[in-house]
């Protein structure tokens, strides 16, 4: 379903993770119920959907690029995982960890890519990546080593900027900065995640929790109930004033351990840091390369029940956005232990609610 806008709709097929790994769809399935959504374009998972992954023969792409013509869909992105822990007793050398990362790169512009997804050291912000050590991701050294390959080959490296960080985050400026010393600035760029504006604590969450943690769900609704409360009167959520309520119910260990760090996300109404805000994502929208329209749970009106799609969304058009938007579906990772859980179907409500955000028509489903 191809168009003009400016921002164009996809899937990342990581959204039908259980329909693959529980053998419902395999490759070309994943694609069609991407095309059904209504996207434009899909972002591929290298490691998982490839069966012959890393040496992909020139017969396996030819199949590949016939599924996109058959579906009407492009191949926008193909997902970078930093491989260093591929073998059980070592790290891989940063040599070899270079040679996979051009085998990346290569495979991208043989799948007709434009972009490779990056996990590396800060896509989480500086406030996380210290925690990573002994096992490191890809480094801003290391883009800087592949650069020269991704320029030769047109393929963008989208460094993912995911929560508790965001694009605002100074931590990727380093990234930046080595490309434009080398004169390759177009070929790398800020990927947003959509996880950086979560206002509230999804129902997908917190039903998780509950099951597997052992948290009491009372405890956790009275803090949605007081993040959404927050969120209304535009300002950011003080833990602290609504310890003494939780206290009251009575908390376990587990809420104790969950509330240190979910319970002290701030929001985008935070004005001591501004870099969650919908004002800081509408500045930093012209130079976003890439987006993940992260999501977890879809109500009964239509909306992901922890995020402000439409502000979101709204910044992103304002600010003067291009690009791919591609649904990436984490819901059913949080519900799938409680039964099986439509992620085609959530994908294409999601894709409904995006339309709606902006303004374009809902897509036709056969």
């Amino acid at each position: 379903m191809k168009t003009d806008h400016d921002i164009k709709l996809g899937v990342s097929l990581y959204s039908y993770q259980d329909n693959y790994y529980f053998h419902r769809f395999d490759t070309e399935g994943c694609i069609a119920a991407a095309a059904d959504a209504g996207a434009e374009g899909f972002e591929i998972f290298s490691d998982a959907m490839i069966p012959e992954w890393p040496y992909v023969t020139d017969r396996w792409i030819d199949t590949f690029n016939g599924w996109k013509y058959r579906y009407n869909i492009e191949s926008v992105c193909l997902d970078h995982f930093s491989d260093r822990a591929m073998w059980h007793d070592r790290q891989l050398t940063d040599d070899e960890l270079y040679e996979r990362g051009v085998l990346y790169i290569k495979t991208a512009a043989r799948l007709g890519c434009k972009a490779i997804r990056v996990l590396h050291d800060n896509h989480m912000g500086a406030r996380v990546s210290n925690k990573f050590p002994p096992y490191r991701l890809t480094d801003a050294k290391m883009c800087g080593r592949l650069l020269p390959a991704a320029a030769e080959h047109n393929i963008l490296l989208a460094l993912e900027c995911h929560a508790p960080g965001s694009v605002a985050d100074p931590c990727q400026q380093e990234y930046l900065e080595i490309a434009d010393k080398m004169g390759l600035g177009e070929f790398i760029g800020l990927q947003a995640d959509f996880s950086s504006y979560e206002y509230r604590l999804s129902m997908a969450d917190i039903q998780g929790q509950v099951r597997n943690e052992g948290c009491t769900e009372e405890v956790l609704l009275a803090l949605r109930e007081a993040q959404t409360k927050a969120y209304k009167e535009e300002r950011a959520l003080d833990l602290e004033e609504v310890m003494p309520e939780l206290e009251k119910i009575g908390l376990s260990e587990a809420d104790r351990k969950f509330l240190s760090f979910h319970g002290r996300r701030s929001g985008p109404y935070d004005a001591k840091d501004t870099s969650h805000s919908y004002e800081t994502l509408k500045q930093f929208a012209s130079s976003i390369k890439y987006v993940h329209g992260k999501f977890y749970y879809i109500d009964e009106d239509g909306e992901v029940d922890n995020m402000d799609y439409h502000k979101i969304l709204g910044a992103l058009k304002e600010g003067g956005y291009k690009g791919y938007i591609c649904s990436e579906f984490e819901g059913n990772r949080r519900m799938n232990d409680a039964g099986w859980c439509n992620e085609i179907e959530y994908v294409r409500k999601h894709h409904i609610l995006m339309r709606k955000c902006l303004g374009y028509p809902e897509p036709v489903f056969d």
